[in-house]
């Protein structure tokens, strides 16, 4: 039996609705609780604890397992074993979100490299904008540690931030453009060194990490059953991209195809253009693709 830390904050929201897709639904006394169960053998115990924090109590062993966002395990700088990386954020799910740099609209600098020796940059990640400015640009400046409501700390307390973005619109509305993007950052489900090296527990991590890459990928994929008559089956099926498997083959062709929402309209169009008589649509709940 393994322990596992969620997230509260930006990411709570979004990842318990992942969690109850993957058929890993998290059951609490209330939504003010920080301690629950899940609907899963393998995991006895589920606390709830801030981003920035989960990390550092899955390095020391605190708990076994955990959800956190890269740019804080960067920041923590602890030492953990990436079980699988999940591409969702708190208001978007098929990508994550970035860390950039942002400076006024009148700021004559487009590029990072415009940046004068001792810039004031205002940051909740000292560590990562220590690293992206001495080591990555070779760029002497002054950090200034930042818990929050970064981009009021410009101009008065600072010249430029180091702050996440995911749309954007926050930056803009205090008069702030993006300079450079810092990371690319997603969540990932990790495991301690001390858990990683136990195989029960690894198990476990591995089994949660399978669910969980089933219910994102059932979220960015549709199922499409196709009837065609049998004699434009060879034409209709080289319109069936990826994996696909017959249901039936008498007079008409019935089959099966997954297909990404994004390229849905596109393959409809094709397949019908092609012969099909009837194409059906229907969401999923999970994908496993081995």
């Amino acid at each position: 039996m393994a322990t596992l830390a969620l997230p509260t904050g930006s990411l709570h929201e979004s990842t318990l609705s992942l969690f109850g897709a993957a058929g890993l639904t998290v059951r609490r006394s209330s939504s003010r609780a920080l301690r629950a169960v899940i609907d899963f053998d393998g995991i006895d115990e589920v606390v709830f604890g801030k981003a920035r924090e989960i990390p550092g109590f899955v390095a020391d062993g605190t708990f076994d397992l955990g959800l956190a966002g890269t740019d804080w395990i960067e920041e923590s700088g602890a030492k953990i074993e990436v079980v699988h990386e999940i591409a969702y954020s708190k208001t978007t799910t098929g990508t994550g979100w970035r860390v950039v740099l942002a400076v006024p609209f009148d700021h004559p600098a487009t590029t990072p490299a415009d940046l004068p020796a001792g810039v004031r940059v205002a940051s909740e990640y000292p560590a990562i904008s220590r690293r992206y400015f001495e080591e990555e640009l070779g760029l002497d400046v002054r950090v200034v540690h930042s818990l929050g409501s970064t981009e009021a700390k410009v101009p008065g307390l600072a010249d430029a931030v180091l702050e996440v973005v995911e749309t954007g619109a926050s930056l803009r509305h205090n008069n702030l453009r993006e300079l450079a993007t810092v990371r690319h950052c997603g969540v990932q489900l990790i495991a301690g060194e001390r858990a990683w090296a136990d195989p029960a527990v690894r198990a476990v991590a591995e089994q949660i990490a399978t669910l969980l890459r089933a219910a994102r990928a059932a979220q960015e994929n549709v199922l499409l059953t196709v009837v065609i008559p049998v004699e434009r089956w060879q034409a209709v099926r080289g319109g069936l991209a990826g994996r696909w498997w017959l249901l039936d083959g008498g007079q008409d062709v019935v089959a099966q195809v997954t297909c990404t929402r994004e390229s849905v309209a596109e393959t409809v169009i094709r397949l019908t253009e092609a012969g099909a008589l009837q194409v059906v649509e229907t969401p999923m709940s999970k994908l496993v693709v081995a």
